[in-house]
């Protein structure tokens, strides 16, 4: 502390001469010093009145004095204490005037400093940034950044560009006061040139990304950024750029623009997408670093999520002969977890229109997937691949024309084995909704499931599961698929019977959802013309379902009639029907019998008669 103070005293009496040395011993004495002492010494050194002195310095007329003036702010507002007693001590708009000065070195340093100040403060929040702000700040650095992108490649040139665009992020960090527009989409067109002309640099891009990213956290900047197109910039980084830091905050910038809807469309016809396969071979085939696996995490996910998009989808997809969909097929054998999986989810996103789950069928799509699945159908199995598998059979199934080929590949046995072993309800609902589709119109199929005892056991006991509705919902509507696919079988339906599932379809035929009451309704209906399906309704809580189901307003005509067919299906056991009866239902199809709809109507008519 003694050599500091003859440092500060010295500095006082050079302050106004041409001498930088007191200013450079100062300097150094703190590069010296400790993380430990480093804060409280800077303070001292505040308190004492060195800023005044190195205000005096940087407004004087000697520009290497300017510098070391401006440097030892620089040093001074690393410390979070000192930021405040910069901006009270008029500092910053001299600071933001020295930016414009034709001295690279003065420049430099008035950036350093300016960068500092801005950076967080937790009793000043946003203080530096508004500060700077006010005083011209974001326009002087601006035209600095437009003149520094001209300067040679020399060593203190790319310092000052590295500076300058390390002090544009501090100032945009957290930042969201939103500045002059016009201002800020010149400010993305300066950024795009750096990314261009300095793509190969490892700091540089990486202020500019994450700049970006800055701009995109707000409505305003997000909009300039889209409205630019930056993707050109971002295919050059990703191709050539070797850093995996670059690479990495460079994904990270197009995953969150790709959250908007049109910039999905961008990346996929600017060939993003072909350079983040590039990057994922690189950090596949040869890892570069610890950053190799989140690199390929990211990389994988933000493929995904372009192709959630159904416009850049079609654009990947491309007839089942673009380049990026044919390498993700090859992900689905790949030795990498993340690689598969992806590939799985990707098939998932591609097959969400019909054309292309027939030509993914016809291609053996299913059959790859089949395979994967059938190594991973037991509790052990992955479960994120279990669950990306299983999405995207669910959607090749939809289609007509796939579920005979699917269950000719031997569908049926990969999934069945999964009922009675898996237990993770994320896994179990993609499971339900997969042997849902598969059996729609599949006799056979449907005899195979309803016919599994441990299969139906399962269902049952997952129609009354509170933990996860999903799965309770797709239970009942799945045995309600049975009973509608099995063509009246009635071993199947009295095995179903017996394993509890009228009470299920009862619940759910007063679910909110038309179609699972009309699904509900159907399935009970089939299930009410087997004199064991009639018996086991006494024991439901249909009495009080169906008037609450018969007065909703909102129910189609033909679901209210389906409901309708359903109590009179009732009609042949006695016990059943009385086990029904209730004033609520008998006024409930009354007030059916004047609707509007003839078949509706009818069937009030018949019902009423025999309440």
């Amino acid at each position: 502390m003694d050599d500091l103070a003859s440092s500060l005293e010295k500095l006082r009496v050079a302050s106004a001469e041409t001498d930088c040395e007191p200013f450079e011993k100062l300097i150094n004495q703190l590069h010296n010093l400790g993380p430990d002492d480093g804060g409280e010494v800077c303070e001292e050194l505040v308190a004492g009145g060195v800023l005044p002195l190195a205000l005096a310095a940087i407004q004087g007329s000697n520009e290497d004095i300017q510098a070391k003036g401006a440097e030892l702010v620089a040093e001074l507002a690393k410390v979070e204490n000192c930021r405040l007693g910069c901006v009270t001590g008029g500092l910053v708009p001299i600071l933001v005037e020295k930016m414009s000065s034709p001295s690279t070195k003065v420049a430099q340093q008035a950036c350093r400093a300016l960068g500092n100040i801005c950076y967080e403060h937790v009793f000043l929040p946003d203080g530096g940034r508004v500060s700077v702000m006010e005083s011209g700040g974001a326009s002087q650095l601006l035209g600095l950044l437009q003149r520094a992108a001209q300067l040679s490649d020399s060593p203190e040139d790319h310092q000052l560009r590295l500076v300058a665009t390390g002090f544009l992020l501090n100032l945009l960090n957290s930042y969201d006061t939103v500045q002059d527009q016009s201002m800020e989409a010149e400010l993305v067109e300066v950024l795009c040139h750096y990314l261009d002309k300095f793509a190969e640099d490892e700091d540089i891009p990486t202020h500019v990304l994450l700049s970006l990213t800055c701009m995109a956290d707000t409505e305003v900047g997000r909009g300039l950024v889209v409205s630019k197109d930056v993707t050109p910039q971002l295919v050059r980084v990703l191709r050539i750029n070797e850093s995996p830091e670059v690479i990495e905050t460079c994904l990270e910038l197009v995953t969150n623009l790709a959250e908007t809807e049109c910039v999905k469309t961008q990346v996929a016809q600017g060939g993003v997408c072909e350079a983040v396969m590039d990057v994922v071979r690189r950090h596949r085939d040869t890892p570069s670093s610890d950053l190799s696996p989140p690199i390929i995490k990211t990389a994988t996910d933000l493929i995904v999520l372009i192709l959630v998009g159904d416009e850049s989808m079609g654009i990947i997809y491309s007839g089942g002969s673009g380049p990026v969909y044919q390498e993700l097929v090859e992900w689905l054998t790949s030795e990498l977890e993340d690689l598969q999986i992806a590939g799985a989810l990707a098939m998932g996103n591609f097959a969400r229109s019909d054309a292309h789950c027939i030509q993914m069928v016809q291609s053996g799509i299913a059959e790859k997937l089949l395979k994967v699945l059938s190594s991973h159908n037991t509790g052990e199995g992955d479960i994120r691949l279990q669950h990306a598998l299983l999405s995207a059979l669910r959607n090749l199934c939809i289609a007509r024309e796939n579920k005979p080929v699917l269950i000719s590949q031997g569908a049926m046995d990969v999934l069945l084995p999964m009922v009675s072993t898996v237990e993770t309800f994320p896994v179990v609902f993609k499971l339900l909704a997969t042997l849902r589709m598969i059996i729609d119109g599949q006799t056979q199929a449907a005899l195979k499931v309803g016919g599994a005892e441990a299969v139906v056991g399962r269902l049952v006991g997952w129609c009354s599961t509170t933990d996860h509705p999903g799965v309770q919902g797709e239970a009942s509507r799945l045995l309600a698929w049975i009973i509608k696919n099995c063509e009246g079988d009635a071993g199947v339906v009295t095995s179903l019977v017996a394993a509890g599932c009228v009470a299920p379809l009862v619940l759910m035929l007063g679910s909110e959802h038309a179609v699972m009451v009309s699904e509900a309704a159907l399935g009970l209906a089939l299930t009410f013309t087997t004199a064991p399906g009639r018996e086991a309704a006494e024991a439901t809580k249909l009495k009080e379902v169906a008037p609450f189901v018969l007065k909703n307003p909102y129910l189609p005509p033909e679901i209210l009639a389906n409901v309708l067919s359903m109590l009179i299906a009732l009609l042949p056991l006695e016990s059943a029907f009385d086990a029904i009866k209730s004033e609520d239902l008998q006024g409930a199809v009354s007030s059916l019998t004047s609707h509007a709809n003839e078949e509706v109507k009818r069937l009030a008519g018949e019902l009423k008669v025999k309440l």
